[in-house]
């Protein structure tokens, strides 16, 4: 299915790439029933130079999408990966921690909705306390 919403449209082409991700933040707030207001759009994904070439293929629809490394996914020698964003038609923070926790540490707290035909992975909310407190 092809969507004019240019999140949803984003959340395909991750399916259609293999791209391992969860929404969180303020988009993902939302989805779980409550109000935040915020333009970008927080997903926490793997740090490995693969996931990041799977991110680079899904994001090409961005011009933006030209100026990723894949090497920048992947955590120098201290483990450190530095977030990435993408300022284009959408506004992406691609986070390899939120609070401590990571893609791998958050997996139960993981939703995973329908919305018009597109599947999204997003934090439930007690996932989302954990990536914003201690």
């Amino acid at each position: 299915m092809i969507t004019e919403d240019p999140l949803l449209r984003l959340f395909a082409r991750f399916r259609d790439k293999g791209v391992e991700y969860v929404l969180v933040s303020g988009k993902a707030v939302r989805l779980n029933g409550y109000l935040r207001a915020t333009e970008d759009i927080d997903l926490l994904v793997r740090p490995t130079r693969a996931d990041g070439e799977r991110v680079i293929r899904a994001l090409s629809f961005l011009a933006a999408s030209t100026d990723l490394d894949a090497e920048w996914f992947v955590p120098a020698a201290d483990g450190n990966v530095e977030n990435i964003r993408v300022a284009d038609d959408l506004l992406l923070d691609l986070l390899f921690t939120a609070n401590g926790e990571t893609y791998a540490s958050i997996q139960r707290h993981m939703r995973k909705l329908m919305i018009e035909g597109t599947p999204v992975r997003a934090l439930n909310i007690d996932g989302l306390i954990k990536t914003k407190t201690d």
